[in-house]
Parts: C-alpha cells; structure tokens; sequence
C-alpha cells in the first residue's frame, strides 16, 4: 500500500472517530447507540438494533460491541463519553459505578480468537466483530459528513438558567441594605439627594434630644450609638447532620470482580480448560459480586452493587441460553471426533467455524462406505487405520489439500472420503 493511501485511510478514520455517533437515551431502547447510529448516518435504527441481536446470538459480539459503544460513545450535552470520564478526560452523566460495570461486561464479553491446534482458528465473535465495524466503515464512507441539525443534537447544551437568573450582560443584581437611597418603607431604591433632604428637612425629629428616635437605614461606619452596646450575637448550630462516609464495598467488590474475571480468562486460554467458556468466566465475576451483595446486606452499604449485578445476571442467562451445546456434531471450537463403528458413517459431520478433528483409527469396515465432512472455516484433520483403502475427495475453497492416495493391494472394503470446506486446510494421515 502506498503512503498516500495509507494517509488516505489513516485521515477517513480520524475522521470516523471526529463524527461518530452521539448518544440519546431520551428517546431510545436501551442506551441509545442504535438511535446514535440512525442519526448520523440517516439510516433506520431498527437495522442497527437487528445487527446488535444477530451478532449477540453469534458469537456473542453483539454484547460485546453494544457495551463498547455505551462506554466510548458520549451522551448528547455531555462533555466526554463514559469511559472518557473514567479516565479523568472530562464529566458525563451517571455515575462511574456503571461505567465500571460496562468494563466488566466488556471484558467477560470479549470474543476470543488465536491458534489452536496446528492451524488458526477464528472465532465467530471475532468475525461478528470485523463484520461489524466494517459495516461502521461503510456508513461513514457513504455519509462521511454528518446531516444537517446533528451538529445541534450532538453539541454540548449547558444547564438553562432559571427565571430571574442573572444572564452575561445583564446588570449586576441589587440587595436591599447594600446601597444608599433604599427606603425601609418602600423596600426599593429612592432618589439619594431628596432621602438626604428629607433625613435634615426642618422639624425632622423634632424634640429628640439625641439624634433621630429610629435607627438610620444606611450606617456602613457603625457611627450610630444605639448600637454600640449591643450584645454578641450568638453561637449558631448548625441543622446539617457530618457527612457520613463513604463505603470503599463497592469499588472494593468491583476490583475483585475484573480481577477474578482476568485470572479465569488467562486460564480459559491454557491447554485443557476447554470448560472455563465465557459463561462461567462471567458466573465467576457474578459470584463475586454477589458475596460483596451478601456482605453489604449485613452491613446496610454497597447498594451500587445492584448496578452491576443486574446486567450481569442477565448476560449469564442470555450466555447460558444461546450456548452451543459441546456434545452437538456443531461447534464453534476446536473439537475432536472418534469414528469407531460403522454405524458412525451414516450420520454426515457439518461444522460452521472450528477445526475438527477426526480419529478413524479403531474402525473396522463391513462393507463399503462413505463418510461426508462439511466445514465452513478451520482445519480439518482425518486419521485412517493403517491397511484401510481409502479414496479421499477433498475440496477447498481457500487453503491447502493434502489427501494423497491411501489405496491397498487386497480386496477388503473402501471407505470413501468426501470432504469439503470453504475456509481452511484439509489433510489425511494414517
């Protein structure tokens, strides 16, 4: 790729990211992020939303990504996005409980992907995942620059002043008391020359032997002598009750949540941990949470907990319904198959993603069969019996084919091979 396409692309993804969507909660599902999508780039955000739920179902990335965009993605008349705020970058709106709770349900939700076995293995959270920001590329390629009035929904929208608030430009407020020429009678402002003309008119206070009988309403020197001996005002107390102080349970309880949930996703990705999936990783971090829960009933502190333990619950239970089922022929990991009957052979084997892996050495033939293997994308790798005469068929739309020729010299039965796969290698041993 030359330097000025690589320029060229560089600049469409800052300016991607200058105009990505904002937030409106006001009038939208969940969070907002689909209504956002709509809005900037004039489309439907029912199409957003149905992309959210197929991908959330395969794969699980819908999760993933729409937890993604509620944290990077600010609130319209917010300052900085959630995760902004987190990070010390601005304000917005909610409390950083929730936004700790997105980065946990980021996490548990992330789709996997890396080598397995002898080939790579893509997951299908991981295609969902490029499938969808391509498609985010390719609305800003169709719409690079945003519709008209999304520039006043998007902007920043400061608190309103009330009525009767002072406004930039306005006159500085009057109080009564602060000023020559306020009349006590009147409660507003007089003319200063007549108040002083009618404070010495002739026969004012007449007879009053030390000055006028009513106090002075403007006396700034304390020049007055009805109010030198005055006592000292008294002591106040205070009505506001000592802040109490916050409890440190649920920052505590979160932290051990993200940590409890990076230890056993480490340890999904050592050999033989096959089980430690995504949803026990996330009943893990739920658990957790649910002791801080336990310990803050006790206590009466930690109500923020219930954020977090909401959405969570609810992402072990979607998790747990749309799980594969790892005894089905269908899977999205790696998965190894013994063929040891000939009974096995009727059944044909499909996968959509995953490398497969398929043992045959324990079979004995009764006669000739035919054995189908059809796989979407990753590896598949057969094992003949030693002596068996094979006639291999195998097919690949991109990757490489390693099937040579297992025949024998005896007339025993033929097992025949047919293998096709649209994504990935294809190989045969004995």
């Amino acid at each position: 790729m030359s330097s000025t396409s690589t320029q060229d692309l560089s600049e469409e993804l800052r300016s991607l990211w200058r105009t990505r969507p904002v937030r409106t909660p006001d009038d939208s599902k969940i969070a907002g992020v689909a209504g956002g999508f709509g809005r900037r780039y004039n489309i439907d955000p029912v199409i957003i939303r149905v992309a959210f739920v197929i991908t959330a179902l395969w794969g699980g990335a819908g999760i993933f990504l729409y937890a993604l965009m509620w944290l990077l993605l600010r609130t319209a008349g917010d300052e900085a996005s959630k995760g902004e705020a987190l990070l010390g970058r601005g304000r917005a709106s909610g409390s950083k409980v929730g936004a700790i709770a997105l980065v946990v349900v980021i996490l548990i939700s992330a789709p996997t992907f890396g080598s397995s076995g002898q080939g790579f293995l893509v997951g299908a959270g991981f295609l969902a995942t490029a499938a969808m920001l391509a498609g985010w590329y390719g609305l800003h390629r169709r719409t690079p620059q945003p519709p008209a009035g999304w520039e006043a929904v998007s902007a920043m929208r400061p608190g309103t002043p009330g009525p009767g608030a002072w406004r930039p430009g306005q006159q500085a407020p009057w109080h009564p008391g602060f000023g020559p020429g306020f009349s006590a009678g009147t409660g507003r402002h007089g003319d200063g020359a007549s108040s002083a003309a009618d404070a010495h008119a002739p026969g004012a206070d007449a007879g009053a032997p030390y000055g006028p009988s009513t106090p002075p309403t403007w006396d700034p020197l304390g020049a007055a002598p009805f109010a030198w001996d005055l006592p000292e005002p008294g002591i106040r107390i205070s009505d506001e009750q000592p802040a109490k102080k916050k409890s440190r349970l649920t920052k505590i309880t979160l932290g051990l949540a993200i940590i409890a949930a990076a230890v056993a996703t480490g340890l999904a990705q050592l050999p033989g941990m096959t089980w430690l999936d995504t949803t026990r990783i996330a009943a893990i971090a739920l658990a957790v949470v649910a002791g801080g829960l336990l310990i803050g009933a006790l206590t009466r502190r930690g109500h923020g907990l219930l954020i977090v333990a909401g959405p969570l619950a609810g992402f072990v239970l979607l998790s747990s319904f749309v799980q594969t089922n790892a005894a089905d022929w269908q899977t999205y990991t790696e998965h190894q198959f013994e063929i040891s009957s000939p009974a096995q052979l009727e059944t044909p084997l499909t996968n959509e993603f995953g490398s497969l892996d398929i043992d045959m050495t324990g079979l004995e033939l009764d006669r000739d069969r035919t054995y189908t293997v059809k796989n979407e994308v990753g590896e598949v790798r057969v094992t003949v019996p030693e002596g068996m005469s094979v006639d291999a068929n195998c097919t690949t739309e991109i990757g490489s084919v390693d099937c040579p020729e297992l025949s024998t010299n005896d007339d025993g039965p033929v097992l025949t091979l047919d293998i096709s796969n649209e994504i990935g290698s294809v190989k045969v041993t004995r």
